[in-house]
Formats: structure tokens, C-alpha cells, sequence
């Protein structure tokens, strides 16, 4: 058997490691006690106890018997990669917890969905994302649509006026154009993941549910050309199309979390955008936009939206001779891994160069879009639209941030950064004059 915490090791880990993740919010955050987890570091306790796990335990996993599960904390690099490799056999993605919280609002969504119809749906949702293509077949619609919404930025805004223009493009992009001022739908999914955040503990709200799942069925009955749901080509019904439309809108808001987070950082360090500038400027040299894209990832790296990764065994594994029974709930703590400064050189700094050098490739495990045969099936859509975000804003804009963020980013990057609190200025760049001669030339008379 796996080495098991000591009941005083497991206080520790409950309230250093697994109660900070819970009371954040694991499907909506709440900003306040995202505030909170901020002030008392709480990714830095986290990385410290599993520092102190690894030394007194070795390389785990190790197991705790919290409220009559089994919970098995992954410590080793190798360990990370096993669990998710070996999705869904023996680790199923579709865990008790996860279960509880995402039926809330997506009951039939692949991540909790078991074999055999898992496959079947992890299908249909890479073939709508286009998932093993360079580029969606959609994608210039989708950047027309970032483009046009990222043109409404204004003066100074809170993330909660961002998430306003950021749900538009969304809701564009996922649904359609007749979804553009669609705010109802956003709002009974905000609901839905408000309660999701308590799981099997917050009686589910049948009628809100029914009613949000009714108006994307709508949306994907309409199958309004160059949206995603119209490329949900199925008749099969038990795969529940419509049903797999929720996660598509969740993860996209993570995506303009990572991107607000990522718009302050290179307001605070403006050498950072120039990469980026001259990537939009010469677009023939750079079509993938890979500066920005860079950019993105290690957003993503520095502050992960996924603050857990979760597996559970189906069967006894075995781990260096010693076994994990049948049942265990792997967790994968991803900045646990993404901010190890023993492993990373580059861990608190903002470096997106390691996605273009081949460092984030490496055997340390930096996983924004997980990885494995459960890996994020719209990762390629995500990048190309937040590339595109950040590319545009880049150069249609002079960026500007709070003196209290300013400050927050002026060493090391912190491990827990609230996004809630951030207030970005955003001053368009005015067009530049034609030169001097030209300026002359066309100030002249006709002869």
C-alpha cells in the first residue's frame, strides 16, 4: 500500500492545499475569497507542504482519508505524466467530485462520461473543435469576431466589464451572431457554476438547467453557418450534441481569465509586448501568431485556470512496488508543478520563450491544457482566438495597469494573483501621420 498521511499531516493538507482550491472555486470563481487566497499566498503553502510531503513520504502518491475517500496527492514529475497518459484506462477523468459538480450544468459532457460512449463523444467534440487541425476551419470568422468585439475596449475597465466584451465574442464564436447580446444564457450558466462549485452538496436547479440546456439545443437546432455548433454533424442521439456546448462556453471564460491576467503583465512590463507588436505588424512571417500565443501559455503556466487535475482509479494500481486500491481520487496540484523553482529556473518569471525553445517540452510536467488522451480538445481554438486577442491589443492599444497591480508585478511573479482585482487602462494607438515629405507634398497646391 501507498505510504498514508498522518492525521496531522492531513489538517495540513486540507487546509494548505485542498481547501484554498475549494474555496476559490474550482467551476466559477469567487473573487473575494480569490482576494483572500491571495493575501495569504496560498499556491506558496501549497508548494511548501508538498515539498515537506516529498521529503518525509518520498514520491507518493500520497493517500489521504478525507470524508470516506481516498485522495492520492501526486509529488513526482514521472507521476503526472503516468496519471494522465493512462486516461481513461486505468484513471477515468469522470471522478465522483467531478461528477457531482459538472452535472450541475453539462450532465452528458465528455469529462463525465465513462467508456464506451466516451470515446464516441470525445469524437464529436474534436471534430467540431477541429482538434488535430493547424487551424479551425472557422478560424478566419473567429478572428473577425475578436477583432470586432476587441475594438468596443475603452478607456479604464475591471474584469468585470472585460468578461462583458469577452462573453460576446463567446457567445459569437460558440453559438452564433444572434447570440452576440444573448447575456440570459451567460447569466443561467453563471448560476449553474455558482452551484457546481458545491457539488453533490447544492441541490441542482432543474428548472434553470432545463432552460439553459433548452436554449443551446436551439442555438444548435438553428446551426447557424461559420458557429461551432454547426459542426456538430451527428445523428446519434445518445451522444447528446447539444449537451456538449456547456464546457465549450466554461472553458472559453477561463480563456479570458488567462487573458486578463496576461494583459496586465505586459502593461506593467511593455518591453515584454514588442515581440508581440512586430509579430502583428509582419503577420506574413509569424500566420500562428506564435509570440503571442507564447504569451498565453505562460499565463496560463504562471496561474493556472485548471487548479486541479483530477483522475480516479478504476482498478488496484501499483506505483514502485506499492498500490493505490481501486477508487482512489488522483489530484494533480498544476502550479504545485508550473512553480517548483528547484525544477524551473524560470518558474516566477514571466518567460514565454520556453514555449518557442522547446524548454516547456522538457520532463517537468507543464500542463495548461492538460495532457494525454484527455487533453483539452479545443486547445488549438483557444490559442488562435487569445492569440489573436493579444495580438490586436497589442497594437491597437497603449496599456495601462492599476499602481496596486503595477506593484504586485514588479518582481517575481506572485503564484496566486486574484484576476478579479485587476483594472487595465486601454488607449487606443492613434494612426500614425504620413511622413514629413509626404505630408508636405500633399499640403501643396496642384500645379
Amino acid at each position: 500500500m501507498l505510504p498514508i498521511a498522518s492525521p496531522l499531516d492531513t489538517s495540513r493538507a486540507v487546509r494548505d492545499i485542498f481547501l484554498p482550491l475549494v474555496a476559490q472555486g474550482a467551476i466559477l470563481r469567487r473573487p473575494r475569497l480569490g482576494t483572500l487566497a491571495e493575501k495569504v499566498h496560498a499556491d506558496d503553502r501549497a508548494l511548501r507542504l508538498v515539498r515537506r510531503f516529498r521529503e518525509r513520504y518520498g514520491d507518493g502518491p500520497l493517500l489521504f482519508r478525507i470524508g470516506g475517500r481516498t485522495i492520492g496527492l501526486v509529488l513526482a514529475a514521472a507521476d503526472v505524466r503516468r496519471v494522465l497518459a493512462e486516461t481513461p484506462d486505468p484513471f477515468s477523468a469522470a471522478t465522483t467530485e467531478k461528477a457531482g459538480a459538472l452535472r450541475h450544468f453539462q450532465p452528458h459532457a465528455v469529462l463525465v462520461t465513462d467508456p464506451p460512449l466516451r470515446a464516441a463523444r470525445r469524437e464529436l467534440n474534436e471534430q467540431a473543435l477541429g482538434t488535430h487541425q493547424p487551424v479551425h476551419e472557422h478560424g478566419h470568422r473567429m478572428l473577425e469576431v475578436v477583432r470586432e468585439e476587441l475594438d468596443t475596449l475603452t478607456g479604464t475597465l475591471g474584469w468585470d466589464q472585460f468578461r462583458s466584451i469577452w462573453s460576446r465574442v463567446v457567445r459569437r464564436i460558440v453559438l452564433g451572431d444572434a447570440a452576440r447580446d444573448d447575456t440570459e444564457v451567460t447569466a443561467d450558466l453563471d448560476q449553474l457554476r455558482a452551484d457546481a462549485n458545491w457539488a453533490e452538496f447544492r441541490p441542482r436547479r432543474g428548472e434553470v438547467r432545463e432552460r439553459f440546456l433548452g436554449v443551446l439545443a436551439a442555438y444548435v437546432a438553428k446551426s447557424e453557418p461559420g458557429s461551432l455548433v454547426s459542426l456538430l454533424d451527428t445523428d446519434d442521439s445518445s451522444l447528446d450534441p447539444a449537451g456538449q456546448v456547456p464546457h465549450w462556453l466554461f472553458a472559453f471564460d477561463a480563456a479570458g481569465i488567462a487573458l486578463w491576467r496576461l494583459f496586465a503583465v505586459l502593461a506593467a512590463h511593455p518591453s515584454t509586448l514588442d515581440p508581440i507588436i512586430t509579430e502583428a505588424r509582419h503577420p506574413d512571417a509569424s500566420p500562428l501568431l506564435a509570440q503571442a500565443g507564447a504569451a498565453v501559455q505562460e499565463s496560463l503556466r504562471l496561474w493556472p485556470t485548471t487548479l486541479v487535475v483530477l483522475r480516479e482509479s478504476t482498478r488496484d494500481t501499483g506505483w514502485r512496488g506499492k498500490t493505490a486500491p481501486t477508487g482512489t481520487e488522483f489530484a494533480i496540484i498544476s502550479s504545485v508543478f508550473h512553480r517548483d523553482d528547484r525544477a524551473l529556473d524560470f518558474a516566477n518569471r514571466f518567460e514565454p520563450s520556453i514555449w518557442l525553445d522547446g524548454r516547456a517540452d522538457g520532463s517537468w510536467p507543464l500542463i495548461p491544457f492538460s495532457a494525454g488522451p484527455a487533453e483539452c480538445p479545443g486547445r488549438n481554438v483557444v490559442l488562435l482566438t487569445t492569440s489573436t486577442a493579444v495580438s490586436y491589443v497589442a497594437d491597437r492599444y497603449h496599456l495601462d495597469v492599476d499602481p496596486t497591480t503595477r506593484a504586485k508585478l514588479a518582481g517575481p511573479m506572485p503564484a496566486t494573483f486574484n484576476h478579479a482585482t485587476i483594472r487595465l487602462g486601454f488607449w487606443p494607438v492613434p494612426d500614425e501621420p504620413p511622413p514629413a515629405a509626404d505630408a508636405a507634398a500633399a499640403s501643396s497646391p496642384v500645379p
